[in-house]
Formats: C-alpha cells, sequence, structure tokens
C-alpha cells in the first residue's frame, strides 16, 4: 500500500463549484491522488465567501446557471482570487465559451467531459501557478 501525506503548506487547494454531487465525488477522487486538497460548494454564495477565504490554487465550476448569471459567477471569483478557472459548459457553442472567457475563465471544456481530460488540464493549470501564494494574506499555516 503507497500512502501520501499532504502537506498542507505545499498542496493545491481545489475548489469545485458544482450542483452534480456525483461528479464531485469523481473529481475529489482524482484530484486526491495529486495531492490536492478539495473544497467543494453546491451554492454560489458559499462558494464566493469560501474563495474569499482558502484563496484556491484551482476553481472548477460545473453548475447549470443562466448565460447572465454563469458570467456574474466568474467575474465575482475572479475579482477575489487570481486561481485559474475551468467552467465546465453543456452547449458547444462559441458563444458561450467566447463569453465565459471574457468574464474571466480561463479554460471551457464542454460536457460531458472525459475525467482524463479534466485531470490534465486542471493539472496544467495547477502547473502555471506554482509559485503563488496559497494561503490568505494574514494567515499562517
Amino acid at each position: 500500500m503507497i500512502t501520501w501525506k499532504t502537506d498542507i503548506r505545499t498542496a493545491h487547494i481545489v475548489l469545485i463549484i458544482s450542483d452534480q454531487p456525483e461528479n464531485v465525488v469523481s473529481w475529489s477522487t482524482l484530484f486526491s491522488q495529486r495531492n490536492c486538497i478539495i473544497l467543494s460548494e453546491s451554492k454560489i454564495s458559499d462558494a464566493i465567501q469560501s474563495a474569499r477565504l482558502i484563496n484556491p490554487s484551482l476553481i472548477l465550476i460545473d453548475i447549470e446557471l443562466p448565460k447572465e448569471k454563469r458570467a456574474s459567477i466568474i467575474t465575482d471569483l475572479r475579482s477575489i482570487c487570481r486561481a485559474p478557472i475551468l467552467m465546465l459548459v453543456t452547449a458547444n457553442t462559441v458563444d458561450e465559451i467566447v463569453e465565459a472567457n471574457h468574464a474571466g475563465a480561463d479554460e471551457c471544456l464542454v460536457k460531458p467531459v472525459n475525467p482524463a481530460v479534466l485531470i490534465i488540464k486542471a493539472v496544467a493549470w495547477l502547473g502555471h501557478h506554482t509559485g503563488r501564494l496559497r494561503a490568505p494574506m494574514g494567515i499562517t499555516l
């Protein structure tokens, strides 16, 4: 049996915002296997508060919202933290992907997404941000 000890000072914190509990379980397992700490929220207001408090390394959004609300949550998240934002979208329309990118999403993936592709993209984005501060200012780990 192989085990890893997660060191909170060096681990990536992934915030998953999803109204799909079965997906959260799968993604949590995949991210945990890569030594990430996972926090999941199903309510937008809780997700905004969590992002403000924990300063995640990556944010994954998979929640059914109207286009205007989706852009609003991305803008809100972008204003409070600099973590890469990966957005899962159901429609394969260029307009939705462009709108999400204009609002501040770093990458959009069309559902259904292959879990291996999701993890590869997430790990790549995490690699771009390895040198940034992990904890909010004023909090000592």
